[in-house]
Formats: C-alpha cells, sequence, structure tokens
C-alpha cells in the first residue's frame, strides 16, 4: 500500500518547479488626451437631430429618460495623413437656455454606440449621439468640449 501511495504522489513531486516565478510586468497606459491637431484635423458635421424620444429600447435594454432623449446623428471626417481619436464624452449638447448636457451614458450603451473612436486617415465615420434634456427646452446647439467649438444642428 504505501509503494502504490508513494508511486501516485511521484507524478506531482516531479511537476514541482524549484524556482521562483519571475515576478509580473507592470504595465500602465495613459489616458488619451486629444491635441490640438486633432481638433483641426476632425470635422463634425450633425446630419439629423430628434428630438422628444420618451423611451429607448436595444437589443439588452429598455430605458426611461428623466426628461426627453435627443438622437444627434453625426458624421465625423478625418482630414489629415494619420489617424485621429476622439471621445463621445467630448460632445455635449447646449439646449435653448443655454445648459450644456453630456451624452447620455446609459442611452448610448443601449444603442451600442461606441465611447471612443478611432478614425483612419482620411475617413469619414457616422454615429448616433444620445442626449438626456429638459422636456421644457430644444436642442440648440453641439458643443466639443475638448476643442472648444461648436456645431450648428439642422432643421
Amino acid at each position: 500500500m504505501r509503494r502504490l501511495l508513494s508511486l501516485l504522489f511521484l507524478p506531482l513531486a516531479a511537476c514541482a518547479d524549484p524556482t521562483p516565478a519571475p515576478s509580473a510586468t507592470i504595465v500602465t497606459t495613459t489616458e488619451y488626451v486629444r491635441t490640438p491637431a486633432d481638433c483641426t484635423k476632425l470635422e463634425i458635421t450633425a446630419l439629423v437631430v430628434e428630438p422628444g424620444h420618451g423611451y429607448i429600447f436595444g437589443t439588452h435594454a429598455e430605458w426611461l429618460p428623466k426628461g426627453q432623449l435627443v438622437r444627434v446623428r453625426v458624421a465625423i471626417t478625418n482630414a489629415d495623413s494619420t489617424f485621429h481619436t476622439t471621445r463621445t464624452t467630448d460632445y455635449q449638447l447646449d439646449d435653448a437656455a443655454g445648459t450644456a448636457h453630456p451624452v447620455s451614458n446609459d442611452a448610448m450603451a443601449i444603442k451600442r454606440q461606441p465611447t471612443e473612436v478611432t478614425i483612419g486617415a482620411g475617413n469619414r465615420l457616422e454615429l448616433d449621439l444620445w442626449y438626456d434634456i429638459p422636456l421644457d427646452t430644444t436642442p440648440r446647439l453641439l458643443r466639443d468640449s475638448a476643442c472648444a467649438t461648436t456645431t450648428t444642428l439642422p432643421g
């Protein structure tokens, strides 16, 4: 019986590595920050504005806004010979009262819109920006908070 037990534990003993494991390398990343070059090379155009959505639904969730949801379809064109990155959180919607509203993270996730996009050289990207604004106001303009520029809305 003893011999049988020693034979069972022999493979385990053979697999043990007496050398210590190397320490794991620590990878640090820095948060992406748009540069002035990004601001001059990325052009944003508002294509469609749809205010007054009372709810939103997608493949995995439904959501009721605090006020009304506004969908703004935008085209972002990269006029440079290299790629540029932008974040949807950089674009705020100003209402008729002059109040700036950030994108609705809930609505953006439900509609599966990206939070950060990298646009290739000479490419154009269209996406929807969703905002939750009060019922008693209307959308007025789109503000790029990173570049301090504004875009007029159609209609």
